[in-house]
């Protein structure tokens, strides 16, 4: 079973892991076809995995942690979710899943319930006072860092439309293959 607390590590494939070593830094720019240097990828990724500080303080604040919270943010409070669909979620075998979800029971926030038409599959629903943890949880995700907040209007919108745009392209790319 993978430690929800399991430092320098993040998912990459389905079951595989990717060490995270500081020494192993992407490279900082790559050139295009006509000798320009691009480096929009390579910052992309240096940016992204800056954010695992951002969350695991967040995730911390609130008692819980990082795959805890990921869990917590990913159910939808409003429709209980297979074991199965927060595992998809969560990127990892459902069997995984299990000490996560005894964890996030164990204090209150989510009950395992069986399906209606199958009892062996586990449903997981929010309980009230998970509902009150993940809208917490939400509400500070969604506040953006001062350099963020800072950034002009025009700026932010255009970046989100780039992200929208290789978000859009990659789940295409998923979904035909």
């Amino acid at each position: 079973m993978i430690d929800d607390k399991r430092p320098d590590t993040k998912k990459g494939r389905r079951g595989s892991l990717i060490s995270l070593d500081a020494k192993e830094k992407p490279p900082t720019s790559a050139h295009n076809s006509a000798g320009f240097t691009d480096d929009f990828w390579p910052v992309l990724v240096e940016f992204a995995l800056s954010l695992r500080g951002w969350w695991m303080a967040i995730c911390d604040d609130l008692g819980l942690t990082p795959m805890q919270g990921h869990a917590l943010r990913s159910l939808d409070p409003d429709r209980p979710s297979a074991m199965s669909e927060l595992a998809d979620a969560l990127i990892c075998d459902a069997s995984n899943v299990t000490g996560i979800v005894d964890k996030l029971e164990s204090r209150g926030l989510i009950v395992r319930q069986g399906a209606e038409n199958d009892r062996r599959i586990k449903m997981l629903a929010v309980t009230p006072q998970g509902r009150v943890l993940r809208e917490q949880l939400c509400a500070r995700v969604a506040e953006p860092p001062a350099a963020v907040g800072t950034m002009p209007p025009t700026a932010r919108r255009q970046m989100a439309d780039v992200l929208r745009a290789i978000l859009d392209e990659r789940a295409a790319a998923a979904a035909g293959g």
